[in-house]
């Protein structure tokens, strides 16, 4: 009598393990590995706004409601961890408070802390997994050269980083750093800063770009390459392009869709989106380009709503150290 052997196709219920590697795990939806694009607050249409849109960067695609802010407003912050997306400050009126999500669940955000005293909106913003920065803004009726920081991890109020090279506001929406360096460019200035995240101090002249005064910007990054898109004074189609690295002017890379300020910007690892704004009618067009390819702009999809001058950030940009 030969040998029994158990039929290997009852599992009676159990997983077979090639099922297990063609599910891929899910948490509310959110597979694992895919990145978050969000834009939140904002002008919509002339009311300011609370509301928070979502997209999932790897399939093109029209945005999602993802939930409010705690408080409606125009010009508000963005950026993001790899877990945390983080809205700070905002006009209409002015407030220093700073919101933030969990990417992966939606819903409504929470409050996390305050800016430093009389700091508001439009300034430069940045993260990587354990540092959040905001440099510059405008209060009242001056800009700043402010630079503070949270720490990612924990709720509570920004501590002092250092200046920036000069006082400065108008952006960029949206996030340009590696995970060791921060950039911020663009706005009432067309000199772009630098700073190390581990290493507190005044920022650091990198370069230039090629338009002075272009305030709202927005702002995206692999961990190489930065771009600036868009901007004022008008409207601008431009998009730039900066190696983080590398000290030196800014670049051309291609062209937005349509010509706009204040749209807002979110970044993979390799795609970068472009989100809203006006010209002067507000806009729900999302841009996106491929990082590592010089080019114009292609339709990713639309917002719910046109609107602009937001924060904008995402999960997957290139200040964070990700895993697939």
């Amino acid at each position: 009598m030969g040998n029994s052997y158990p039929d290997r196709t009852n599992f009676n219920g159990v997983w077979k393990i090639n099922e297990l590697s063609k599910n891929k795990i899910t948490h509310n939806n959110f597979p694992r590995g895919s990145t978050r694009a969000t834009w939140g607050g904002g002008n919509d249409d002339g009311a300011v706004s609370n509301v928070i849109d979502y997209v999932t960067m790897e399939t093109t695609g029209d945005a999602s409601d993802f939930g409010d802010l705690t408080v409606a407003g125009e010009a508000p912050n963005g950026s993001g961890s790899s877990t945390r997306g983080f809205y700070s400050g905002r006009q209409g009126p002015q407030v220093n408070v700073i919101d933030y999500i969990t990417f992966m669940s939606t819903g409504n955000a929470t409050d996390f802390g305050n800016l430093l005293a009389n700091t508001s909106q439009h300034a430069a913003v940045n993260a990587s997994d354990t540092r959040g920065i905001m440099a510059g803004g405008y209060s009242g009726p001056a800009a700043l050269n402010v630079i503070q920081f949270i720490t990612i991890a924990s709720t509570g109020n920004t501590t002092d980083f250092g200046d920036c090279t000069a006082a400065k506001y108008g952006g960029p929406y949206g996030s340009i750093n590696s995970n060791t360096r921060s950039i911020h460019g663009s706005g009432s200035s067309n000199v772009i800063d630098f700073i190390n995240f581990s290493t507190l101090g005044n920022a650091v002249d990198h370069g230039d770009l090629p338009q002075t005064n272009a305030w709202g910007k927005a702002g995206a990054s692999s961990q190489t390459r930065g771009l600036f898109a868009g901007g004022g004074p008008g409207a601008l189609n431009v998009i730039s392009t900066i190696t983080i690295h590398s000290t030196g002017d800014a670049s051309d890379f291609g062209d937005l869709s349509v010509s706009r300020r204040g749209c807002g910007g979110a970044s993979s690892r390799t795609r970068a989106l472009f989100g809203g704004g006006d010209n002067p009618a507000f806009k729900n067009e999302i841009d996106f380009v491929t990082i590592a390819s010089a080019g114009n702009a292609a339709d990713f999809g639309n917002l719910t709503r046109p609107r602009g001058r937001f924060a904008a950030n995402s999960n997957g940009h290139g200040g964070l150290a990700l895993t697939s």
